[in-house]
């Protein structure tokens, strides 16, 4: 890269860092306005009545075998007041995710020879935060955040593990080492959400071929995370909770395992294409060429040196992962999964965004671009107008102008408790909740005064009378 060249990308990467940690100030600015919800009450009773361990011992035999999330939620809820700290869930999210990210980043780039780690880290966090379909269930959501955030963030570290690791050299006892520690990883990650699970489970697989390809037989690497994942995620998967949750909203098990399989690698071709349209809009950005160039080059030498069927198996390799993650929602649901799980595509989406823009720019080269350079100015500026207006860009200012009355809407309805309380009442209606937030996750109450939501929401305030989120009925 020339001088003048290696100076505006050091600027661009500037801006990006900047960018990210604007974005990420306002995301935990956001977060002191958020509330607790839905399953939030639901674990902090449980764990206030069993321990953490002993709720998710209740949770694994009554609801899944999500011991890992289970575990991180019941903690919150038991030693973190939630209606008045709720904003550390955010905090802790976002900032876990965040450091994954850098240090993932940081293992790739050295692992294949790339400089500004930093820069690319933050690159990959803002690409990732700015894409995921649903900001609110992702890092506002307590349940949500500890199953599927904390899952991501352990599978982005088992990245980083196995990066590092390749960056040295293969000796029996390093070959262990690492082995142990990607087991302890796996070990969590078992726990998280099965979507996660599966991927790494997958990607484990994978890595367990090439490292027999590339450095022999040793089995210290591979062995012992392949090993746990697959035991810890079968008991995870098979939880006898799993049965009881059936009977209670009769959700699980209603596809076939081949249209699961069919719907499954249907969500897949559809992520894959749409990671191709990303990569394609990049490429017309060109500060984000700059920024790249030197990545982008070098997967050009990398992607060179394989061969169509490796290109071909690695291709399919990805998809395959793509299929694991969506398969448990296709055969629960048989239906576009939820947006937490779509996150895990995004994140996938984001580790392979620069081969995939290497690999689209090797392919069809200056066609993708215009020739004129005011044209390329132009279709740069339209290209970044494009990707911000369907980012989580307009959802963040549609939600900062209501944030006050929300916020005022919710502690009305903890004061209307606690005023029932002292007037000694035995039913309350709450009224609606009339402001509904795009970012902020506003499940609203259930308007029937015996649902279990209702009763633990209640509860958490010292309130064992029936409650519902509507005027009480004359």
């Amino acid at each position: 890269m020339s001088a003048p060249s290696d100076v505006q990308a050091r600027r661009v990467g500037i801006g990006v860092v900047l960018a990210c940690l604007a974005l990420l100030s306002l995301l935990l600015a956001l977060g002191l306005y958020a509330h607790p919800t839905s399953d939030d009450f639901d674990y902090a009773y449980v764990a206030r009545e069993h321990g953490v361990l002993g709720g998710v011992i209740h949770f694994y035999q009554n609801w899944s075998g999500r011991y890992g999330s289970a575990a991180i939620t019941l903690a919150f809820g038991r030693w973190v007041d939630l209606a008045q700290s709720y904003w550390t869930v955010t905090a802790a999210s976002l900032l876990t995710l965040y450091a994954a990210f850098l240090y993932a980043v940081r293992a790739l780039c050295r692992l294949v020879g790339i400089g500004r780690p930093l820069m690319l880290g933050h690159l990959a966090f803002l690409f990732y935060v700015l894409f995921i379909p649903r900001l609110d269930t992702a890092f506002y959501w307590l349940a949500g955040a500890a199953t599927y955030q904390a899952g991501n963030a352990l599978f982005l570290v088992f990245v980083g593990v196995w990066a590092d690791y390749f960056g040295g050299p293969s000796t029996q006892t390093r070959d262990l080492r690492f082995g142990l520690i990607l087991a302890a990883l796996a070990a969590l990650i078992a726990g998280m959400n099965e979507t996660i699970m599966l991927v790494t489970a997958g990607l484990s697989a994978l890595m367990a071929m090439v490292v027999l390809r590339l450095r022999g037989p040793r089995v210290g690497v591979w062995l012992p995370a392949l090993i746990v994942i697959s035991v810890l995620g079968a008991i995870a998967a098979f939880a006898p909770g799993h049965e009881v949750r059936m009977e209670i909203i009769g959700e699980v098990g209603n596809e076939s395992p081949g249209r699961s399989l069919l719907i499954s690698v249907s969500h897949a071709l559809v992520t894959a294409l749409k990671l191709v349209l990303f990569a394609l809009v990049f490429l017309q950005i060109g500060s984000v060429r700059t920024l790249l160039a030197e990545g982008l080059a070098r997967f050009d030498g990398i992607l060179g040196r394989l061969s169509a069927t490796d290109r071909i198996l690695l291709t399919l390799a990805f998809i395959g992962l793509l299929v694991l993650l969506f398969f448990p929602a296709a055969w629960a649901k048989g239906a576009e999964a939820p947006g937490r799980v779509q996150s895990i595509s995004v994140l996938l989406g984001t580790l392979v965004l620069i081969p995939t823009m290497a690999a689209l720019r090797s392919a069809f080269g200056d066609r993708l671009y215009p020739n004129r350079m005011s044209i390329r100015r132009l279709v740069s500026a339209v290209s970044l107008t494009a990707l911000l207006a369907v980012s989580n860009v307009p959802k963040i200012a549609r939600d900062i102008p209501r944030l006050q009355t929300f916020h005022a809407e919710k502690l009305a309805r903890y004061a209307l408790i606690h005023e029932a309380q002292a007037r000694g009442l035995t039913a309350l209606g709450l009224p609606p909740l009339r402001t509904r937030m795009k970012v902020l996750y506003s499940e609203e109450l259930k308007p029937y005064e015996r649902r279990e939501e209702n009763r633990l929401f209640g509860s958490y305030f010292g309130w064992h009378h029936p409650i519902w989120a509507e005027d009480a009925p004359r």
